[in-house]
C-alpha cells in the first residue's frame, strides 16, 4: 500500500472518532507567491504527518511510511523530543501499527 493510501486509511479510522482530534501536517519549504527571496518552512523538520489529541488530553504524532520507508534523522530527532515530553509517537506502516500498544485502540 502506498504511503498516501495508508495515511488516508488512518485519517478515516481516527478522524471520525469523538475521542480523537486529528489533523494533517504538510512539512516543506516554499517561496512566497510574490517571488520574494525568503523561504518559508511550513513546520519544523521531522514533524510527523499526522498530529492529534486522544481524550483525555494525550497528544500523539503519527509518521506514515510505506512498507519499505525509513525515518530520516530529523524525524528520529523529533520523535525523541516528543516522547521526552510525554507525547505518543507512532511510526505506522499499517493501520495495525497505530493500534499496537501505544494507547490508541480501535473504536468500537
Amino acid at each position: 500500500m502506498s504511503e498516501a493510501l495508508l495515511q488516508q486509511q488512518i485519517r478515516l479510522a481516527l478522524g471520525m472518532r469523538d475521542d480523537v482530534f486529528l489533523f494533517r501536517i504538510n512539512v516543506g519549504k516554499f517561496r512566497p507567491i510574490d517571488g520574494g527571496p525568503r523561504v518559508i518552512q511550513s513546520a519544523p523538520e521531522g514533524t510527523p504527518d499526522l498530529l492529534g489529541v486522544l481524550s483525555p488530553g494525550r497528544a500523539f504524532g503519527i509518521e506514515v511510511k510505506a512498507q519499505r520507508g525509513k525515518q530520516r534523522e530529523g524525524q528520529r530527532n523529533w520523535q525523541a523530543a516528543w516522547e521526552k515530553r510525554g507525547g505518543i509517537y507512532i511510526l505506522a506502516k499499517s493501520l495495525e501499527d497505530v493500534y499496537a500498544g501505544r494507547g490508541i485502540t480501535p473504536h468500537t
